[in-house]
């Protein structure tokens, strides 16, 4: 079976925790958007896909596993049977980081996680913070993940920067377009002056044929003055 490369993190934690849940996803939301970091959670799961199958296969692809650590974690038989095992097996064996969130009082002392340093202090749990010092220690969590995975402040992913560029490309040409649609008429303005144009030397050659009628009409209708007769006959008939 191919090793998979761990590249994204695995998110552990009770469904009776679901709030504590949104509150790291949401606060861990611009490193997926802006670094393309992946974080996993079974709410990704989709109606009808093989569920364990599927947290088995993200447990393996896991570079960072976060364990969301309260009484509700602690009681969860699933977690300690079939979550925890491999993460703490891939973290001894590859080097996986493990970050234990403790979001609620919890007898955490005699939990296999207490061998590990934990994210907060396990006296002060987020349940026990107010909202600020919640916020504060979820912008620690996201620095800690930003160092953890090699992502510098302020990088922006590749599809993004590209799109910028390509945007910047594009701006300079507008004038440009601008000043050649001002310089060349529209077909539709340039046909209504070449039909303008046809309809007056139409109506300048109909004026003229017009004229020449009337007097060609006029020329007819001119009576005709008698002819003269010779001369010769009057001079014959005088002698």
């Amino acid at each position: 079976m191919p090793i998979l490369a761990r590249s994204s993190v695995f998110i552990s934690y009770s469904h009776a925790d679901e709030r504590w849940r949104k509150l790291v996803e949401k606060h861990l939301a611009p490193l997926g958007r802006d670094h393309s970091l992946r974080v996993w959670s079974d709410q990704s799961l989709k109606p009808g896909e093989p569920w364990l199958a599927r947290i088995k296969r993200e447990l393996a692809t896991a570079k960072v596993g976060i364990m969301l650590v309260s009484a509700n974690f602690m009681a969860s038989d699933f977690i300690h049977s079939d979550e925890l095992p491999p993460l703490l097996l891939a973290a001894k064996k590859e080097g996986v980081t493990l970050l234990t969130v403790v979001v609620g009082h919890c007898h955490f002392a005699n939990s296999p996680l207490s061998k590990l340093q934990a994210f907060n202090k396990p006296d002060k749990p987020l349940e026990a913070l107010t909202l600020p010092q919640r916020n504060k220690e979820m912008a620690r969590l996201c620095a800690l993940l930003m160092k953890i995975f090699g992502l510098k402040p302020g990088v922006a992913k590749p599809a993004a920067t590209k799109a910028a560029t390509a945007k910047q490309t594009a701006t300079p040409k507008a004038p440009k377009q601008a000043t050649a649609a001002a310089a060349k008429p529209e077909p539709a303005a340039e046909a209504a002056t070449k039909a303008k144009a046809i309809a007056k030397r139409k109506a300048i050659a109909k004026k003229a044929a017009d004229a020449k009628k009337l007097a060609t009409e006029k020329v007819a209708a001119t009576p005709k003055k008698p002819a003269a007769k010779p001369t010769t006959t009057r001079a014959t008939k005088k002698k």
